[in-house]
This record gives C-alpha cells, sequence and structure tokens, in this order.
C-alpha cells in the first residue's frame, strides 16, 4: 500500500504537469485560430470592398460606353448633314456653270 501511495506521488504531479501542458498548447492553439479568423474577417472585408469598386467600375464602364455611342451617332448625324449639304451645294454649283 505504502509503494502505491509513494507511485500516486509521482505520478500524480507528472500528470497536473501533463494537463497544465495540454491546456497551455489549448490555449496557444485557441489563440492561433481566433488570429486566423480575424485574418479571414478581415480578408473578406476587403474583398467585399473590392468588389463594390470594381461594380463600381463597371457600371461607369457602361455609362462611358452609352455616352460614346451617343456622341457617335450624333456626328453620323453632322456627318449625313453635311454629305448632303455639299451635294447640294455642288448641285447649284454645276447648275448654275451650265448657264
Amino acid at each position: 500500500m505504502k509503494s502505491l501511495t509513494k507511485l500516486g506521488a509521482v505520478i500524480l504531479p507528472l500528470v497536473l504537469l501533463t494537463a497544465c501542458a495540454n491546456t497551455a498548447e489549448m490555449d496557444a492553439l485557441k489563440a492561433s485560430v481566433e488570429a486566423a479568423q480575424s485574418s479571414a474577417a478581415s480578408a473578406l472585408s476587403t474583398a467585399r470592398n473590392a468588389q463594390s469598386s470594381a461594380d463600381t467600375a463597371v457600371r461607369t464602364a457602361n455609362d462611358a460606353e452609352a455616352t460614346a455611342l451617343k456622341a457617335q451617332n450624333s456626328a453620323d448625324a453632322a456627318q449625313s448633314s453635311v454629305d448632303e449639304c455639299c451635294a447640294k451645294i455642288d448641285r447649284m454649283f454645276e447648275k448654275a456653270m451650265s448657264k
């Protein structure tokens, strides 16, 4: 019985030390997981901001494309008017020269 008590007295501190080491490791692991979660949340927030910026850029590009198309249509209409005017002036000039 005495040897069992002595053995228990030796083993008990070892068990407690092992439990403390495991607790410390668990605390370190928990802190590491929390840091990883924080980094992931930060990355997700940054990605959402980037997506928002990209969406805004796409809308702006689409608006610019629509404006450019309107300008091209206006320029084409103006060119058509100029061509008609030039043709009319040419006909008038030819008619005046033939008299």
